[in-house]
């Protein structure tokens, strides 16, 4: 059995998935027989010296000598073709080379303009344990979790391969963009504080107001005793900020994407969603009764096809989005995906996490970059904990629909409310951005330099463009480890970003770009990050 990598579902840096920038290639014919074909050349390529000559779907990938390297290097190189990221939980348990056919069949994109249809697997029943069976202990220890120790493992191997483990760096202060960590100062470009307002004197003033009349926690959901006036006043500031009729703001963006999904999308829909999406949509959708499906990352065209077959089969189909994605820096087209939303009269929504204060003249978020009125689109939803500095999600829409959400949205009605805090200083900082524009031009000044110092650096940043994310790929997890560790020696941090969260050969350094960051900061950024380059 090849066992795939296994991700703890969580640290973004250490599991997830996201392409490269790449030519894209022609899709392959949409027929089993291509891609079985596919699938064996592709295998046929890993097979080691002296095995197997041929293979064939019921060929076994472990008799055949495919190692799990061999079998990822495989499946790296299928998805290149597909343009598309296998998911973990699709590789798990995969036997035989018909095992991966199988896998793409059903749930590569290319498969369903088909003329036949293809039946999703059901999932296998569980068979009841007798009382007397003998039961491997990593079914019952914590201590022997497969998943725990293979983390361990992963962690290891990094002490033995001499490089510094990344993850979970402890900031002992923070003031303005420079950061205290291990007794040194750094400029940190880890930040999600894309306008400065976390610490904006206005912002923390109104937090600290509000425990002085609410306390530090909302001690209630909003349903039962946990909602306030801020909570009110932060629902309709919002809506007029982004231009939608009503908005109700969640104790989590995470946890917003991961219920609503599951709650309005059940049996007999369709949930579409990009294959970059955030694991909290791919969690929602998961979680939902709806079938759900990826889309190549934002093509539109391959939607209008996957809509075209796929929509008479569904009561209600969504098609779930970023507005700035936020491994790569880039993000959709959205009027031709509203224009494709509209033509198939399917639901859009758009998660603005990365997108709002940070994109269009005011800030307000995608639709501001494009011109587009938010009434186009259906849901949007985002958080507060980003560039407005504070702590908590929202959703915004059609009046009617954001009114039955936030009265029955699981992760509304039974999680403890936003904060007083929180929602005070978001509250504050959607007016510091209306009172101080110039922290959106700045922000947008600074990206430009930042790019335009890479490409002037022959950097790869791959598609980032017009937005505040920045990543420069460096082409494997071990490069990317001692990039980063060689610019923190250099005062410089920068988080990096590891296969299986990207392919190996597209690991990289990502960079959050701030308007805190002075043009000095940015250009000595730059300029490390090309000498640590050059000499590793």
């Amino acid at each position: 059995m090849i066992q795939a990598p296994v991700s703890t579902g969580g640290n973004e840096a250490l599991v997830g998935w996201t392409p490269v920038a790449h030519v894209r290639h022609q899709p392959h014919a949409a027929s089993r027989q291509a891609i079985t074909q596919l699938v064996l050349d592709a295998f046929q390529k890993v097979l080691p010296v002296g095995g197997a000559q041929s293979l064939n779907p019921l060929s076994s990938l472990q008799k055949a000598g495919i190692t799990p390297t061999a079998f990822m290097d495989a499946v790296h190189r299928m998805e290149g073709l597909y343009q598309m990221r296998f998911h973990d939980e699709w590789l798990l348990g995969m036997q035989t080379c018909g095992d991966v056919i199988d896998c793409i069949a059903v749930h590569m994109f290319d498969a369903v303009d088909r003329a036949e249809t293809i039946d999703e697997p059901s999932p296998p029943a569980c068979a009841a344990v007798a009382a007397d069976t003998a039961l491997d202990h990593s079914s019952y220890d914590p201590n022997a979790f497969p998943e725990c120790l293979a983390l361990e493992e992963r962690l290891q191997g990094l002490a033995e391969a001499g490089l510094v483990n990344p993850f979970l760096r402890a900031n002992q202060r923070i003031s303005n963009r420079t950061a205290r960590i291990g007794g040194r100062d750094a400029v940190s470009f880890t930040s999600f504080d894309y306008l400065g307002l976390a610490g904006h004197p206005d912002v923390t003033r109104a937090a600290k107001d509000a425990i002085d009349q609410f306390g530090c926690s909302a001690s209630a959901s909003r349903m039962v005793g946990g909602n306030n006036t801020i909570l009110n006043e932060l629902d309709v500031a919002l809506a007029r900020f982004i231009g939608a009729e009503r908005a109700v703001v969640f104790p989590c963006g995470y946890g917003t994407n991961a219920s609503v999904f599951n709650h309005l999308f059940g049996e007999g829909d369709l949930i579409l969603y990009d294959e970059l999406a955030h694991n909290s949509i791919v969690q929602g959708a998961q979680a939902s009764k709806a079938g759900k499906r990826p889309f190549r990352h934002n093509d539109h065209q391959q939607l209008d096809k996957l809509l075209r077959d796929l929509r008479p089969q569904y009561r209600r189909v969504v098609i779930a989005l970023e507005g700035v994605y936020s491994m790569d820096g880039d993000y959709p087209d959205l009027p031709s995906f509203i224009e494709v939303k509209k033509k198939h009269k399917a639901l859009l929504y758009v998660d603005e996490a990365h997108s709002l204060g940070t994109m269009g003249p005011g800030g307000r978020g995608i639709c501001d970059f494009f011109g587009v009125d938010p009434a186009d689109g259906d849901l949007w939803m985002g958080t507060i904990s980003k560039a407005l500095g504070a702590g908590g999600g929202y959703l915004a829409g059609c009046d009617r629909l954001i009114h039955y959400l936030g009265y029955t949205t699981p992760a509304f009605v039974f999680s403890t409310a936003c904060s007083p805090p929180n929602a005070a200083a978001a509250l504050e900082g959607l007016r510091v951005i209306e009172r101080e524009p110039w922290r959106v031009t700045r922000l947008r000044e600074r990206s430009e330099l930042f790019l335009k110092l890479t490409a002037d650096a022959n950097l790869n940043t791959g598609t980032s463009g017009d937005t505040p994310v920045i990543p420069i790929i460096v082409g494997s997890s071990a490069r990317a480890i001692h990039v980063s560790h060689a610019l923190l020696e250099r005062g410089i941090n920068a988080q990096p970003i590891l296969f299986p969260a990207v392919r190996e050969n597209a690991a990289r350094v990502r960079f959050f770009i701030t308007a805190e960051h002075s043009e000095d900061q940015i250009v000595q950024a730059v300029s490390a990050v090309a000498e640590v380059l050059a000499e590793s």
